[in-house]
């Protein structure tokens, strides 16, 4: 078996998958693919022109997948141990709700109005949208914070007593969202700070992590006053 997860390291989504083939300590080849200059071949692969893609040889040499979410959930039941889906109907179903709010409504707010206000106009040699992405941060980024920090009150994960994919799926976003030089005050959010801080603490995740930030390090960042209580 051969598993290759195509895309690039500042994807939260690309990031989602190698946390969890690293918590299951499973062997992987990572293949970068930018759907930036991909030619209409990848938009045979997966017309919606997103990253990830996985190809696993025990499918043959043609078969891809795309999707974040369609890959974790396939890697689920082909590598079942350790599970990072619960096994609990309610928890199950909790799980994938914070997985969808955090590939749509989190990765929305997060991706596209502040990540791409700052890091894509610098890899473009110009200046960041700091007053747009500040919008951001003093706006809706606010209230995925305060759902956050109350779905976290007296819980070591989102869901269950476990780490599952409901905590890797917001965890990438929020670390897409420290890039920019943002993390939320742990004075106002102290749980998901806490959260956080235990998520980073995990080998799977602080890899790719740690790769990723070094992509960004060198980019303007968002300069918040902490005054502010952002």
């Amino acid at each position: 078996m051969t598993l290759t997860v195509c895309g690039l390291i500042g994807s939260p989504f690309f990031r989602k998958i190698l946390t969890q083939l690293n918590e299951k300590g499973v062997a992987y080849e990572v293949e970068q693919l930018s759907p930036f200059g991909a030619g209409e071949e990848f938009t045979k692969i997966n017309p919606a022109r997103r990253i990830p893609v996985l190809k696993d040889s025990d499918n043959g040499d043609d078969w891809v997948l795309p999707d974040s979410t369609a890959i974790f959930h396939y890697l689920e039941k082909k590598i079942p141990e350790p599970a990072l889906v619960p096994a609990a109907l309610a928890d199950y179903g909790r799980a994938l709700w914070f997985e969808e709010y955090a590939d749509t409504e989190m990765a929305s707010t997060i991706g596209l109005g502040i990540f791409r206000k700052m890091v894509f106009p610098q890899m473009q040699g110009k200046d960041p949208d700091v007053d747009g992405a500040m919008e951001v941060v003093r706006g809706k980024l606010i209230g995925i914070n305060d759902y956050i920090e109350a779905s976290l009150d007296d819980r070591t994960w989102l869901v269950g007593d476990r780490f599952s994919v409901a905590d890797i799926s917001v965890a990438v976003q929020y670390a897409n969202l420290s890039f920019t030089g943002y993390v939320p005050s742990s004075d106002r959010w102290p749980n998901l700070a806490a959260f956080m801080r235990r998520v980073g603490e995990r080998d799977s995740f602080a890899g790719p992590h740690v790769k990723a930030a070094t992509a960004f390090a060198q980019m303007k960042k968002l300069e918040i006053d902490a005054k502010e209580g952002l």
